[in-house]
């Protein structure tokens, strides 16, 4: 049985970079799982209904639309930032869709590490009803791919050189000492780093991904998000692929 898999993202880039990364965890923790039946296996929904985007930004006035509100405390408690935004967000998918066996919230964390503890807050409420998978990089994803980032060669070799040089110290092994801003040219921005590892070419991007072992995607991730999310997917979709799914929703 194929199982659906609905993406929150704010950009085409993060919902590629977190779908394939989610990919390569299931076909890793699987054993009679492959690339050739993956595709058969679950598929990613990156809008809802059919042509529209479910990126964060959209999500509000859709909502309004199918006379869906949030609003009230968690627990008790007073919602954290991106606590009613990603509330918003599960109901609207649950409302609208016929069959939907997980949602991924990914979002960056920009400099407001709490949110992701507002994700989480948002995931409690829905707990019962459905895997919810968190996805939150810190400080964006671009902090995800540099600490994937290999030199390939010796042009890649001196890039990163000149970028240890610059920053003090290696950003493939601290990405998540990068800081988010509005300025993307900064020194210590994770897409001005990105760029000047990569080249701006998505497809060298890709590789950082793609080819990095998990386990070095999971040590030098442990700062910035990576190695949480890994995490996530093990515990609440690889379950549902390889049919152990027995344990609760979302028991973490």
């Amino acid at each position: 049985m194929s199982r659906t898999f609905a993406v929150i993202y704010e950009a085409q880039a993060d919902f590629t970079t977190a779908t394939e990364i989610a990919d390569r965890v299931m076909l890793t923790e699987i054993d009679w799982l492959d690339a050739a039946i993956l595709p058969f296996q679950r598929g990613w929904l990156a809008e809802l209904p059919v042509g529209r985007w479910l990126t964060w930004s959209s999500i509000p006035s859709r909502a309004r639309e199918q006379g869906i509100r949030v609003r009230g405390h968690f627990d008790g408690e007073p919602g954290l930032p991106d606590a009613q935004a990603a509330r918003r967000a599960i109901a609207y998918i649950l409302h609208v869709a016929d069959t939907i066996d997980a949602i991924v919230l990914v979002r960056d964390m920009d400099d407001q590490t709490e949110r992701a503890n507002g994700l989480k807050q948002a995931r409690q409420v829905y707990s019962s009803r459905c895997r919810i998978v968190i996805g939150a990089a810190n400080r964006e994803r671009e902090a995800w791919v540099i600490s994937g980032f290999h030199p390939g060669d010796d042009a890649e070799k001196n890039a990163l050189a000149l970028e240890t040089q610059k920053l003090g110290h290696d950003p493939c092994l601290h990405s998540h000492e990068l800081t988010a801003g509005k300025n993307d040219q900064a020194l210590r921005s994770p897409k001005r780093v990105l760029k000047a590892l990569t080249g701006g070419d998505w497809s060298r991007e890709q590789k950082c991904w793609h080819e990095t072992p998990l386990q070095v995607l999971k040590e030098r991730g442990a700062g910035n998000g990576l190695a949480n999310y890994l995490d996530e997917v093990k515990v609440h979709l690889v379950p549902l692929i390889s049919g152990r799914a027995n344990e609760g929703p979302n028991e973490r």
